[in-house]
């Protein structure tokens, strides 16, 4: 695949038949997967822009799956060179041509770990509590008082309980699209909360164990 692909992108501008541009496009996407499921970063996001650079001005109305896909799929691999600058930009263009905002979901998952990576952990956390309420997860702006917290986590406690170690065991998967998304940002800020804002450590933690009870495990 990967040889097949570099001998025709050295001529992939001049291919001017559109159909055949977005047939090099995906060419250059699958061999961009395929580099990124051999962690070989640096290939995998240079057949990515390649794949990039084929498209038309009017791709995301006439090709948006595979806008979307070369895209999210770019900005990874250029997360995992430690390439932060094409981060944003690369986001920004998914962010606004996204036709529904579980689009966007990957772009802001490695924009988010591009932040904390660069130790941005203040403005990765902030981002990590606006994609949440988009997806149904309500997080308060200011810390509830502390016997709320407490009252919460005895309720929890109590739920637990009433649970066999067989039931628990059994417990229902989570099917929820956006509660499954919801929980994978929440880990990410976990993360992120223990060093920029280990106030909110326990109460994300809540949350997760909330959703786990509500919408089953994940």
């Amino acid at each position: 695949l990967f040889i097949a692909v570099d001998q025709l992108n050295r001529g992939g501008n001049a291919i001017k038949v559109e159909h055949k541009r977005m047939e090099l496009a995906k060419l250059n996407l699958q061999a961009g997967e395929k580099a990124m499921s051999l962690a070989t970063f640096v290939n995998a996001a240079s057949y990515l822009k390649k794949g990039i650079s084929l498209l038309y001005e009017d791709h995301w109305e006439k090709y948006y799956d595979l806008s979307l896909k070369l895209y999210s799929l770019y900005a990874e691999a250029e997360y995992c060179n430690g390439r932060f600058h094409d981060i944003s930009q690369v986001a920004a263009g998914v962010f606004k041509h996204a036709k529904i905002y579980q689009d966007k979901l990957r772009a802001y998952a490695i924009l988010i770990k591009a932040l904390g990576a660069q130790y941005k952990l203040q403005n990765a956390t902030n981002m990590g509590f606006e994609v949440l309420s988009q997806l149904g997860v309500r997080q308060q702006s200011s810390l509830p008082d502390t016997s709320i917290v407490l009252r919460d986590i005895i309720k929890l406690k109590l739920s637990l309980q009433e649970l066999t170690n067989a039931e628990l065991l059994n417990y229902k998967e989570m099917k929820d699209n956006n509660m499954i998304a919801a929980m994978s940002f929440l880990q990410l800020l976990l993360v992120y909360s223990l060093f920029a804002m280990p106030e909110y450590f326990l109460t994300i933690t809540f949350q997760m164990l909330h959703l786990t009870l509500s919408y089953g495990i994940c």
